[in-house]
């Protein structure tokens, strides 16, 4: 039986619509009624109010108008064989009117999601102020603190087959009912996902007839919609009902990641095979189809080697076991020594070498930091707190710096310090120390200060508290190597930790002045 309250909504007033039109991205692109969000924007004082009238309509009714529900999608070509459908990734284009009552719905049942406590705590896909470096700092933290406390530890990282496009109607209005998403909302809802009509495009605008005919879409949640990645969470919620003792579940939308930890090796062995066994029976229940060639499991291990013979006959019925896996981006290996990581981003910003030296006769210096930010700066930092302490990283800020020397027009031998500064460009462990200061003061309670643990002088009190560990691999990651970055910070950077705009800035002008190409260089530092 539920225990959440029904969802209560108000109609939404024109001083919204006008929020939500604004609020739209200004596109081109436009679905079968051929009215773009640039349109719609440029229309905004004409029709508004009618809008809102139709919004409410569909509140009061818990009717979402047919003539909304038509998609049309166009292939877009990925790589490899032209003739191979598979090597094509459709692209669905809604109505631009669609998408002001999908955010009309979205806020109203968001707001509902929000007072309830309705999510898991553990889903940080679709959600505000949460990220794929928020999902991957716990998941990392949890390895982690198990490696600390000496614990048997792995990983099952699941693949779902269109997860999204295989949602079975009947069984997520049952689950909206169970959220107290009922009454006229929820009977709008469902008429949100019913009836709904799709046809392919190939080559729009042609005089040749180059679309599909009609046909009705009985699954899923409409892609390219505002709604549908919300019902979508909704739909896959309850799935952390089924951990049991020493694992935990990590959602980022359809990506369903398990952590095992154990002190004991058979009871270890024995909650690998139970939580796949799980997991598994709640995909099949629930209508969603696991891809066993894509999922994977991960053995972590403080050891240079693994006993692979010992891993592989935990259970035969359990997916593959790898060396190395991609998460959310990140190549995450069973040393979390980040060695295939940083391997992966050298290979691919090798080339960014040969597209500097091609374009830098042609264009200025200020055009070349703008495709140094476009196409390199945000490639070389992604998921940067995680592997920016690793031994590794001096293959990849040897890339940086021959970058920086091509576009500088310097020598091999040449520093290139000086040109990091003059064109405002951090060095890479300078990088890695303000993103990490970015997540640390945006996380700080996740921290514990010194006053809160005992009386210490003044001139540490607003310093962080390290737990105690002796391994490497711990004091290396995110969250220890925080608290020691954050430590040593000047003491006027620090003070400004509660004004993150405030804070950022200062940091930045900081790591530029001083352009810290090691940590040693930082800890050196004498400002403190």
């Amino acid at each position: 039986m539920s225990t959440f309250k029904s969802i209560k909504w108000q109609y939404v007033s024109t001083a919204e619509i006008r929020k939500i039109i604004k609020s739209l991205k200004t596109k081109y692109s436009h679905g079968y009624d051929e009215i773009s969000t640039r349109i719609l924007k440029a229309s905004m004082p004409y029709i508004t109010s009618p809008l809102t009238y139709i919004c409410n309509q569909s509140l009061a009714q818990g009717t979402f108008p047919d003539r909304m529900k038509f998609a049309v999608v166009k292939p877009i070509f990925k790589s490899g064989n032209k003739y191979e459908p598979a090597n094509y990734r459709p692209i669905s284009l809604l109505s631009a009117f669609s998408k002001v009552l999908e955010r009309v719905i979205y806020n109203k049942l968001y707001e509902h999601i929000d007072n309830n406590l309705i999510l898991d705590n553990n889903q940080y896909g679709f959600r505000p102020n949460s990220s794929t470096e928020k999902a991957s700092f716990k998941l990392i933290e949890e390895i982690l603190k198990a490696m600390n406390n000496r614990q048997f530890v792995g990983g099952i990282f699941c693949d779902l087959h269109k997860a999204f496009d295989c949602i079975n109607h009947d069984i997520l209005i049952k689950k909206l009912e169970f959220y107290g998403i009922t009454g006229k909302f929820g009977a709008l809802i469902k008429s949100y996902l019913n009836g709904r009509y799709q046809r392919v495009t190939l080559v729009p605008n042609s005089s040749i007839n180059s679309s599909s005919s009609w046909a009705e879409v009985k699954f899923g949640v409409p892609q390219g919609s505002i709604l549908g990645p919300l019902i979508f969470l909704l739909y896959i919620n309850d799935i952390t009902k089924v951990s049991i003792n020493g694992t935990n579940i990590f959602l980022y939308a359809d990506d369903t990641s398990i952590i095992v930890t154990n002190p004991e090796y058979a009871d270890y062995k024995s909650a690998m095979t139970r939580i796949f066994y799980n997991i598994n029976t709640w995909f099949r229940t629930n209508l969603l189809k696991l891809n066993i060639h894509k999922t994977h499991t991960l053995h972590f291990t403080l050891m240079n080697y693994e006993d692979h013979n010992m891993h592989n006959n935990i259970d035969q019925n359990l997916p593959t076991n790898l060396e190395c896996i991609k998460f959310l981006g990140l190549n995450i290996d069973n040393r979390l020594c980040w060695k295939y990581h940083i391997d992966y981003l050298v290979t691919k910003l090798s080339s960014s070498c040969f597209l500097m030296r091609s374009v830098k006769p042609m264009i200025s210096l200020s055009s070349l930091r703008m495709i140094y930010f476009a196409y390199i700066h945000s490639v070389m930092t992604y998921g940067i707190i995680f592997w920016g302490n690793s031994s590794y990283m001096t293959k990849l800020f040897m890339i940086q710096k021959k970058i920086i020397r091509i576009m500088m027009g310097l020598k091999k031998r040449d520093s290139c310090r000086d040109s990091f500064k003059e064109m405002k460009i951090l060095p890479l462990c300078s990088q890695y120390i303000y993103s990490l200061m970015q997540h640390t003061t945006n996380n700080m309670h996740l921290f514990t200060r010194n006053t809160e643990v005992h009386n210490i002088g003044t001139r540490q009190n607003v310093n962080l508290f390290p737990p105690s560990t002796s391994l490497t691999k711990v004091q290396k990651g995110p969250y220890y190597s925080g608290i020691k970055i954050y430590n040593h910070l000047p003491k006027e950077l620090k003070q400004l930790s509660n004004n993150q705009k405030s804070f950022e800035r200062s940091l930045k002008r900081f790591l530029h002045a001083n352009s810290f190409y090691t940590l040693n260089e930082y800890f050196n530092y004498k400002g403190t």
